[in-house]
């Protein structure tokens, strides 16, 4: 969660508050004790201000579910590591993520269990998380996970990490939990954000009926 909302307040307040003493000083009149005891008690005020407005803007952006993004701003987001890509000579790639049997879970077991699942697939997808990656909720069962990488081959090994971990999963819930992913990189195979994303669910549904 970011600070901006209590950064904003409190500056805004303490900038006003400052002038307003600084022209009771040079017009003479004198300041008293509440007058300093403002800084403290209305810092407080703000700082809780902001932090409802910082909270706000968090919750927005993540599923309640699972705790990654949500789609909002999500071209927004890529767009920005195209153009740190573009700085440092790297590449953007976008997985598509797909439980394969998630239909099979949410109405032969319950809806509980398919929270669940979501629930963990999100976890292994946050162990890929850095200041290079970010993991979305893409709606249902669908993920999409991007980010910088060096090469194809990153990739790939970021491919069968995920996978490893939903094998695990598998194992540790007793159920057939499998995924289908489908890539696209930036600027190999396009250089739009939708149609990257596009490209890569296409993929992934390839890969699904495979």
């Amino acid at each position: 969660m970011k600070y901006t909302g209590r950064i904003l307040t409190i500056s805004i307040y303490l900038t006003a508050h400052s002038f307003y003493l600084l022209y009771y000083i040079l017009s003479g009149r004198g300041i008293t004790m509440l007058d300093w005891l403002g800084y403290p008690l209305f810092t407080v005020i703000c700082y809780l201000a902001g932090l409802q407005f910082d909270r706000a803007v968090f919750n927005s952006e993540r599923d309640p579910l699972t705790g990654l993004f949500n789609r909002r701003n999500t071209e927004a987001r890529i767009a920005k590591m195209m153009a740190a890509a573009d700085r440092y000579g790297h590449k953007v790639f976008v997985l598509a993520i797909d439980c394969d049997n998630f239909k099979w879970i949410n109405d032969t077991l319950n809806h509980g269990t398919g929270d669940t699942v979501l629930i963990e697939i999100s976890k292994i997808l946050l162990l890929e998380r850095s200041k290079r990656t970010i993991a979305i909720r893409w709606g249902g069962d669908e993920f999409l996970l991007c980010g910088l990488c060096s090469s194809p081959s990153e990739v790939e090994e970021i491919k069968l990490r995920i996978k490893s971990g939903i094998s695990r999963l598998s194992g540790k819930m007793n159920l057939p939990v499998t995924i289908s992913i489908g890539c696209a990189l930036y600027p190999d195979d396009d250089k739009t954000v939708s149609t990257l994303i596009n490209l890569a669910d296409l993929n992934m549904y390839t890969q699904k009926k495979s």
